[in-house]
């Protein structure tokens, strides 16, 4: 098994690139699909967000490293392969593992230990599993991340006093406007990350809110419990003139705001100055918009320096959530090795049964039927024998640091069957 990871994150890539390798949640099952099709995995988790675009993956050991990087061409995306190579980056083997970890974890955020990140992964995770695309060493490997950052959020406080997108974008609106008391707020978009921000708009003595969706009744239903007003999308031009802070954070694919319409806003609003923030990947406003007077742009790279609120505190906590995930990567490892071992520790075990079974068999044909003492006695001996036997070759096997060497070492001693592979005998 060769465990592989590609792709590019905020830390290697901008907004304009990210959002160019966006997958939305509904492709990746058939994307990874497509890839094990041509051969170029075995098994694979496709996650993309707005701040990562990363596959997990599962390949041949004979497999090339560069075939999965120029396996790019089947990913369904608008970004050149020249930008790809620049930008992306390739990882394998136990440096792979422990960077899924560290992701699922929040270790690796724009905002460090954020939690939607392991929502999105365990979507990613449910998703690879529909589209047949999870074998047992993956389902491991991902369920092991999974509790790694389940202890990380409930044994540390890298968790506490949440600093999320929503988080900063707020914190943003009241860095370049002031007191947001009174101000009136629209939100495009009726997803996760409008429900927070308007919970956390409320607490600044926010004045109107609405919340404009491509689906009304959802957009209703996420803005009437915290006292927000719902409007149709394409009626956000009646109540345009009463809003200062615009907030976006819709699924859409393409700008739904753009410079020609900002400007028909502020013809509305008498010019007065309107702020903006995108927080959705892609973006959701055409970065001409900056350039409507009275306007002021920021994206979801503008919001980093804000997320440094709290991270010192939060910093305090890496640490011990380092230590966490060091502690799953050792159990997940052994797990794996347990797994590697297996085929050749069931192959071990069925071949001294039936060399004493043959043995017990021979002896026992020399006691009489009626001495059922005796004949127990030998049974009891010999299966205590076996036991003894098996028990330093078995555990060497599964404590093994290198299962596969030691398992051909095993074969070879012992002159047992060649085990099939595991992915052949248990195929997902």
């Amino acid at each position: 098994m060769k465990f592989v990871l590609v792709g590019l994150s905020h830390k290697t890539a901008p907004v304009e690139i990210r959002e160019q390798l966006f997958i939305p949640e509904a492709g990746v099952g058939e994307c990874v699909r497509r890839l094990i099709d041509r051969d170029l995995i075995e098994s694979g988790i496709l996650l993309s967000t707005c701040n990562r675009t990363e596959l997990y993956a599962v390949a041949a050991p004979e497999a090339a490293p560069d075939r999965l990087l120029e396996s790019f061409g089947l990913w369904p995306h608008a970004l050149p392969f020249d930008e790809w190579r620049r930008y992306a980056y390739q990882l394998s083997g136990e440096d792979a593992v422990a960077h899924l970890f560290r992701v699922a974890s929040g270790l690796d955020s724009m905002v460090i230990g954020e939690a939607q990140i392991l929502g999105q992964i365990k979507r990613a995770l449910v998703a690879a599993r529909r589209a047949g695309g999870l074998n047992a060493w993956l389902e491991i490997i991902a369920r092991g991340a999974i509790r790694a950052a389940k202890r990380t959020r409930h044994e540390t406080g890298i968790g506490r006093r949440p600093v999320s997108v929503s988080h900063a974008a707020v914190a943003a609106a009241a860095t370049v406007l002031g007191d947001l008391a009174g101000r009136h707020v629209l939100l495009i978009g009726a997803g996760e990350m409008s429900e927070v921000a308007l919970r956390l708009l409320r607490k600044q003595r926010i004045g109107d809110v609405y919340l404009a969706s491509r689906t009304f009744d959802r957009a209703d239903q996420v803005a009437q419990p915290l006292g927000g007003q719902a409007v149709p999308f394409d009626r956000v031009g009646e109540i345009i003139a009463k809003v200062d802070i615009i907030l976006t954070s819709s699924s859409a694919p393409h700008h739904v705001l753009d410079a020609e319409r900002v400007a028909r806003f502020q013809s509305r609003r008498d010019g007065r100055s309107l702020l903006i923030i995108d927080m959705a990947v892609p973006r959701d406003v055409d970065p001409e918009v900056n350039q409507v007077p009275g306007v002021h742009l920021l994206n979801i790279d503008d919001l980093r320096t804000i997320t440094q609120t709290n991270r010192e505190e939060r910093k305090a906590w890496v640490p011990a959530a380092e230590r966490i995930v060091d502690d799953e990567l050792r159990a997940t490892r052994l797990a794996l090795d347990a797994r590697e071992s297996a085929p050749t520790v069931e192959a071990l075990v069925h071949h001294v049964e039936q060399l004493r079974d043959s043995v017990l068999e021979r002896q026992l044909s020399r006691v009489p039927p009626d001495e059922v003492a005796t004949r127990d006695a030998m049974r009891e001996l010999a299966d205590a024998l076996t036991a003894r036997f098996l028990h330093g070759p078995v555990r060497a096997l599964r404590e093994s640091p290198d299962p596969t060497l030691d398992a051909a070492v095993m074969t070879d001693a012992f002159g047992l069957s060649t085990p099939a592979p595991l992915t052949e005998r248990e195929p997902s």
